[in-house]
This record gives C-alpha cells, sequence and structure tokens, in this order.
C-alpha cells in the first residue's frame, strides 16, 4: 500500500519549513521520508531495518534505535515519528530522545492507529472483522499496543512536551482502485507469518485462514466494499 506525506502526515507538514532539518524515526523503507523531504531543507530517516528507499539530494537513511539516537542534542528543528509508538515498550523515554535531539521549541509529530476505529463494510464483514480481531491479537502477544493512539496526547505530555495538540483522522478506502489493492493486499499478507502465527497461537484454523484470503480478495473486487482505519495524530513543542 503506498502512503505519502500528505495522507499520513498531513497534521505535521505546516511545521514544517523550507529549512527545517527533520528527523523521520521509524521510517520502515523511507515512503513518508521522502515525502517529507518536499517540505523541508533535509530529512534523515532513521530504523532498525536498513531496506531503505533510495537516498536524494536532501534525504538520508541510516540504522538506529529511538532509544539511543546516534545524534546531538538539538540538531534538528523537527521529528517525526509514524506507527512506531505502537511498538514500543518504553513509549516516554523515546519520546524523551526525540526531545533530546531537538532545538528547544522544536516540533515533534506522531501517529499510531487506533483498532478500535475500524469501519468496515462489504461482502464477509464479519470474517473480515474476525482478521483483524486475530491480527491485533498478535500484536499484543508480541508485544505491541494496538490501542497507543488514544494515548499520545499524555504520551508528549509525560514526556516533557507542551503544546501538545491531538487530533484524530479516518483515512478511507473507498474507490475502485483502493478497495482492489487492499482486498489484495491483506489477503496477501494471510499466507506466511500471519497463519504461522496464528496457527501457533491456536486463534484459527488452516480452514479459516484461507477463507479470509479467499474473502479478503472477493471483498476487494465488490463494489459494496468500504474500509476506513482512525489514526490517532499528536504535536507537540520542546520547550
Amino acid at each position: 500500500m503506498n502512503r505519502s506525506a500528505e495522507t499520513y502526515a498531513d497534521f505535521f507538514l505546516p511545521r514544517l519549513s523550507p529549512e527545517a532539518r527533520v528527523l523521520d524515526v521509524g521510517c520502515g523503507d523511507g515512503e513518508i521520508t521522502l515525502g517529507l523531504a518536499a517540505y523541508a531543507g533535509s530529512v534523515v530517516g532513521v530504523d532498525l531495518a536498513d531496506d531503505f528507499a533510495e537516498p536524494t539530494e536532501n534525504v538520508t537513511f541510516q540504522d538506529g534505535s529511538v532509544y539511543d539516537l546516534p545524534f546531538a542534542d538539538g540538531e534538528f528543528d523537527a521529528a517525526f515519528a509514524h506507527s512506531m509508538l505502537e511498538a514500543l515498550e518504553r513509549p516516554v523515554d523515546g519520546l524523551a530522545e526525540l526531545r533530546r535531539v531537538l532545538r528547544p521549541g522544536g516540533v515533534v509529530g506522531v501517529a499510531s492507529v487506533e483498532y478500535s476505529g475500524l469501519i468496515l463494510a462489504g461482502p464477509h464483514a464479519e470474517l473480515l472483522r474476525r482478521f483483524y480481531a486475530i491480527r491485533e491479537r498478535l500484536w499484543q502477544l508480541g508485544g505491541d499496543d494496538p490501542y497507543r493512539g488514544r494515548e499520545l496526547r499524555g504520551l508528549l505530555h509525560e514526556a516533557g512536551f507542551v503544546d501538545v495538540e491531538a487530533t484524530t483522522k479516518s483515512i478511507p478506502y473507498g474507490t475502485t482502485a483502493a478497495v482492489r489493492e487492499f482486498g489484495r493486499d491483506r489477503a496477501a499478507q494471510v499466507p506466511g507469518g500471519y497463519t504461522d502465527a496464528a496457527l501457533e497461537h491456536d486463534l484459527a484454523t488452516k480452514e479459516e485462514l484461507a477463507e479470509m484470503e479467499r474473502a479478503w480478495l472477493e471483498w476487494g473486487e465488490s463494489p459494496a466494499a468500504y474500509l476506513a482505519f482512525a489514526w490517532c495524530r499528536a504535536v507537540g513543542v520542546k520547550p
């Protein structure tokens, strides 16, 4: 699934300037990182993985942990963390490290999916909701928190940020192309790791999982299909 900065970082983009030095932590392959670069002077993407996109004139990537960033105090004007805090055992510690590398007056933007905000319609809706219930449980068993989005405002305050503003946005999939791509993407997730983990924890049978895979493909071709997920977002300022 394509993730543009305009869709997933829209709440953060107005805080950037053409001269800003931006840090994107937990950047994954760097798709959003590259999008942020259109609104800033330079962007550094950091992640534990090393499967990054090709760097550009004003974008670089490097390995690193949010708990121990390889940067000096006050080195950045802005920091961004998309879909990362829900995976942290110590989110306040991670946010405190982001605050360290921000200059005074620098801004942080964070976003996390909120699993209770699923909107789903179309064929096999109940079965596909079960797909997400299983995935939610797998997240929890792996140490992730699918409900961390609702806590972002409090976490930023706890980490020492001020002027914190929190919002929620539902990102929809409601066109023929978007629904088809989403259905195929979710169907492709069922085999392999999802199935192995679900079977390991006795959350579903092989037959049920195969039925979910088929259901996502059928859902993706249905004119009645619609899905939206709630994303909680928050921005805060380093005093």
